[in-house]
């Protein structure tokens, strides 16, 4: 797999993470990074702590690009997602994915979501189902 290339095709098709500022930095097998950075007001909710759609956003996009590491389109089946702490005076949130669990039908991702300080402000389990088609990595 062709990791920088899904990449560029990820960042360049996920027409929501991008209205979020949001990309896509590692993929590996089973692995993803992403970030925003710079944090803005858009990222913002009324109490101006980091709103919980962007941080489950972040989640979601993070564990389905560790599940995509294995060139198959998936989709997110659910997900177990924790609030862990408010976003306050944030200027950049990194997105982590590690891998629980890898099937022909299902996969298994855990997700941390950090500040600029390595304080995890949420944390999320996300079970992902195969499509068993092939991810085209060629425009």
């Amino acid at each position: 797999m062709d990791y920088e290339k899904l990449i560029k095709i990820r960042n360049a098709t996920n027409y929501f993470a991008n209205m979020m500022d949001l990309r896509i930095v590692e993929i590996k097998k089973g692995y993803a990074r992403t970030a925003i950075d710079p944090v803005t007001k858009t990222h913002l909710n009324p109490i101006n702590s980091i709103h919980g759609g962007c941080l489950f956003t972040i989640g979601d996009v993070t564990a389905g690009s560790a599940a995509s590491s294995y060139g198959i389109q998936v989709t997110t089946l659910d997900s177990h997602f924790n609030f862990l702490r408010p976003g306050l005076h944030t200027t950049k949130l990194t997105g982590e994915a590690t891998e629980l669990k890898h099937g022909k039908n299902i996969s298994v991702y855990s997700v941390q979501i950090k500040d600029q300080d390595a304080t995890i402000l949420a944390e999320g389990t996300f079970p992902f189902a195969s499509l068993g088609k092939p991810i085209v990595l060629e425009n």
